[in-house]
């Protein structure tokens, strides 16, 4: 499997509009990898994760083929993950002959997709999904659960199976909770792990609960090899910064090494 991150921020995006903070300033300094925009990914090329404002930047920029995307999963109803105003551009006054672009979404989600399906009448379908309830997408089996985030939103996390290979996309959530632990624990080995790390290294207060740093990513960590649903073949991925964690991509970097951990940053290709 490949996981590609298009965007890799929380929804401020770094540096952020209107902030003049330390983060912000010397990542419009020094450029390249400290530059992140909102967090979307895109599995094989035909696996969307998230539908956020910054969708048609990731497609001018990165060219991939939405006649391959076979579905896109919604995380949760926040606009910096699921900006539904730019589903309409799926309409055929907007655009030309397409296949239809298959959402995948809880409760809160669903309901806006749904709401521009139905106003453009072609071109999109939406599909209602249920934490703890496996679905397919395409070739994906998928495996939505429980994320500890704002709750209107209908959050989930999701475990994704392609042949023998699985993955973990949990973005936007704290530590995980009970159910989500049980479901994780059901599925078994994962060779891909990618981590919501908004507060960086948790220097700015403590992230549990909503979002996370690297502070408890490791104890998430450590709870998925006590259950030996990583090992040290699996690959660990932090993402989702935002400029309030405090540092910047190379001051992550060093932390983060320590422990072997990945540090996400736009466009980067992971084959697992």
């Amino acid at each position: 499997m490949k996981l590609k991150y298009l965007g890799t921020a929380a929804y401020e995006g770094v540096p952020s509009l209107f902030c003049n903070c330390r983060v912000c300033r010397l990542s419009q300094k020094l450029g390249g990898r400290n530059i992140r925009s909102r967090s979307q990914a895109l599995v094989n090329g035909e696996l969307l994760l998230d539908f956020n404002a910054d969708t048609v930047r990731h497609y001018q920029q990165y060219g991939f083929d939405w006649e391959n995307i076979c579905g896109c999963l919604i995380t949760h109803s926040h606009c910096d993950h699921l900006y539904p105003e730019d589903i309409e551009i799926a309409a055929p006054w907007y655009t030309h002959e397409h296949r239809t672009i298959n959402f995948y979404a809880a409760e809160s989600g669903y309901e806006k997709i749904k709401a521009v399906a139905g106003k453009i009448e072609s071109g999109v379908s939406a599909t209602l999904i249920c934490a703890g309830k496996r679905f397919k997408a395409g070739k994906y089996s998928v495996l939505p659960l429980p994320a500890n985030h704002s709750a209107d939103t209908s959050p989930v996390i999701y475990s994704i199976t392609c042949g023998k290979k699985r993955m973990l996309y949990a973005h936007d959530t704290g530590v995980f909770t009970q159910k989500a632990r049980e479901g994780l624990v059901s599925e078994g080995y994962f060779n891909l792990v990618s981590l919501d790390c908004t507060g960086c290294l948790g220097q700015n207060g403590d992230w549990r609960d909503g979002h996370m740093s690297l502070k408890t990513n490791l104890e998430m960590i450590e709870f998925m090899r006590e259950e030996k649903l990583i090992d040290d073949k699996t690959v660990i991925v932090v993402n989702h910064f935002s400029h309030n964690g405090g540092q910047i991509y190379e001051e992550m970097l060093a932390e983060a090494a320590k422990h072997n951990i990945i540090v996400a940053y736009d466009g980067l290709e992971i084959e697992f």
